[in-house]
C-alpha cells in the first residue's frame, strides 16, 4: 500500500493517456508543489455524481484510479497553473482521509500491469477506428503514439477518445483483460449505433 494524494474529477484517466489540468485551488497547488519537488504524482479518481463526502460514509469516488505524474507544467494567464499529466498505473483505493485544507489522501495498492497482450485478428475494424480517429487534427496535435499491436494501449485509447458515459469509462478502466475491454468497446460502439 501506498499513501497517494488523491484527485476526484468528472473524468477518467488511463494507463498511458495524457490528460491537462488547470490547477487553481490552494489544496491541489500545494499538491502539485510537493508532487514536483518529491518527483512524484498523485491519483486521478472519477467523482461520482451527486455523491458528496459525508453521504453514508461512501467515498465521493469511484474505488479504481490511474496514478499520473507531471510531465510538465507552466503558468497561465489566468493565475492558473497548467499541468500535463501522464497516466502510470491502476490503482484502488482501500480507504482515504482528508487532510485539514480539504486534500484527500488514499491507502492505495497498485495493480498489476496487464501482460502484453497482441490484438487478435477479431479487431480489425477497432485499429482502422482508432486510426481513422488519429487523423482527427485535433488529435494529431496531442501527438499520440499509438502500438497498434497492444491490446492494452488501443482499448485505452479508444476508450478515452470516444463518447462514452463516464460509468462506461469507469468500467473499462477497471476491466483487467485487454480483450475483454476491447469486446466491450465493441459493444458499446454498436449501442452508439456505429
Amino acid at each position: 500500500m501506498q499513501t497517494l494524494p488523491l484527485f476526484p474529477l468528472p473524468t477518467v484517466l488511463y494507463p498511458g493517456g495524457y490528460l491537462p489540468l488547470q490547477i487553481f485551488e490552494p489544496r491541489y497547488l500545494r499538491m502539485v508543489k510537493q508532487c514536483l519537488a518529491n518527483s512524484s504524482g498523485f491519483v486521478v479518481v472519477q467523482s461520482i455524481d451527486g455523491l458528496s463526502a459525508s453521504e453514508e460514509g461512501r467515498a465521493p469516488f469511484y474505488p479504481v484510479g490511474c496514478y499520473g505524474e507531471i510531465d510538465d507544467w507552466h503558468p497561465l494567464p489566468n493565475d492558473l497553473l497548467g499541468i500535463d499529466l501522464h497516466g502510470q498505473y491502476k490503482v484502488r483505493i482501500h480507504d482515504y482521509r482528508a487532510e485539514q485544507d480539504g486534500l484527500l489522501v488514499g491507502q492505495c495498492e497498485i495493480l498489476p500491469a496487464e501482460a502484453p497482450t497482441p490484438v487478435s485478428d477479431r479487431y480489425p475494424q477497432l485499429i482502422r477506428l482508432l486510426q481513422d480517429i488519429q487523423k482527427h487534427p485535433m488529435i494529431q496535435m496531442l501527438g499520440l503514439d499509438i502500438d497498434y499491436q497492444d491490446a492494452s494501449e488501443v482499448g485505452y485509447r479508444l476508450a478515452e477518445l470516444l463518447p462514452f458515459s463516464g460509468d462506461e469509462k469507469q468500467l473499462l478502466l477497471e476491466s483487467d483483460d485487454p480483450l475483454a475491454r476491447l469486446d466491450a468497446i465493441k459493444s458499446l460502439i454498436r449501442q452508439l449505433g456505429g
